[in-house]
């Protein structure tokens, strides 16, 4: 088949179950043309309403080896015709969990052939609805992007999409956070030390940052309520598990509270998970929820705390996890 326009549809796919992360990409650099479609497309969803994207090396990755395939080997499609990377047949998907980006979420990829500028690509994807309603979407995340042009082709542009922030996600004038020893799971959550700002939404009547040293403090001032969210996919058999601990100066119980939950987009509340008081004050313990009746939903995770106004409890969080029961 003969593609007579520059521009070919999207392709988003929603992967089932969820599984580890696998190796990570080293750090990309990017043109100035790929900085500034980042620039283009941010500035896009600002004005619509949708959130940033972050550039990931990984799917950099992706992208930049699908463009010199396309470039090399003479064809214009999501599907790889031939390739020095990847099996043939490949799709988006496909290319994106073989470097290492296989979370259980939103995928998606624009292509574009005959474009040298970032201007002329992404005004391309922009008057197409299908491209347009990728670059909008507001499921995704993070974002690769490459353009290649071989000695004897055109110039070849890939920009593939995710729903999950992953460990070599950065933005454009910061390196990729080190990930010895945390990783995020299928659901965007962080696995391991709490030290992602750009993965919890925080909201903390104090005003003070939730994430320190590697750990989520919550409470520990009079008149409490602090709030740890974010938004995940629940797949089969899902467990969340996070590690606890909690300090207490009460001396009257309960006064002071923690609540595990789900909420909607707008914070109303799902379903409480799990109950926790100044009375339940001890060392680290490791908690373990089963969400598997929650399988199929997207929904926030929250974990609320309200203190009162006399004497003080912390609650200390780490290593937050959604994990498979049946994954050995």
């Amino acid at each position: 088949m003969r593609y007579l326009s520059f521009v070919a549809a999207v392709f988003t796919v929603l992967i089932a179950g969820i599984v580890a992360a696998g190796k990570s990409a080293d750090a990309n650099s990017y043109d100035a043309e790929e900085l500034r479609f980042l620039q283009l497309i941010n500035d896009y969803r600002e004005d619509n309403g949708v959130g940033p994207l972050t550039l990931s090396d990984t799917l950099a990755v992706s992208a930049e080896r699908h463009s010199q395939d396309m470039a090399r080997y003479h064809f214009f499609a999501h599907n790889t015709a031939s390739s020095s990377y990847y099996s043939r047949g490949s799709w988006p998907w496909d290319r994106m969990s073989a470097e290492g980006y296989d979370y259980n979420t939103f995928k998606g990829e624009n292509i574009a052939v005959g474009y040298e500028s970032a201007e002329q690509s992404f005004a391309a994807w922009r008057n197409s609805p299908s491209h347009n309603a990728a670059m909008l979407d507001e499921k995704y995340r993070v974002i690769g992007i490459a353009r290649i042009k071989l000695p004897s082709s055109r110039w070849y542009w890939t920009t593939d999409f995710g729903g999950v922030l992953d460990p070599t996600s950065h933005a454009p004038d910061e390196s990729p956070q080190d990930t010895d020893e945390k990783s995020e799971d299928a659901g965007g959550i962080e696995n391991g030390e709490m030290n992602g700002r750009a993965v919890w939404e925080q909201e903390s009547r104090g005003g003070e940052d939730l994430i320190i040293d590697g750990h989520a403090l919550l409470g520990d001032y009079d008149d409490a309520r602090d709030e740890l969210r974010q938004k995940i996919r629940v797949g089969e058999n899902t467990e969340l598990s996070y590690d606890l601990r909690i300090k207490t100066n009460e001396h009257r119980h309960p006064s002071d509270r923690l609540l595990v939950r789900l909420t909607n987009r707008k914070g109303e509340q799902l379903a409480v998970l799990r109950r926790y008081s100044d009375g339940d004050a001890g060392g680290w313990r490791r908690e373990t929820v089963d969400l598997s009746r929650f399988a199929g939903r997207t929904v926030y995770l929250s974990f609320f705390v309200e203190t009162d106004p006399m004497l003080r409890t912390a609650f200390y969080l780490d290593k937050v996890a959604l994990e498979n029961k049946g994954r050995s």
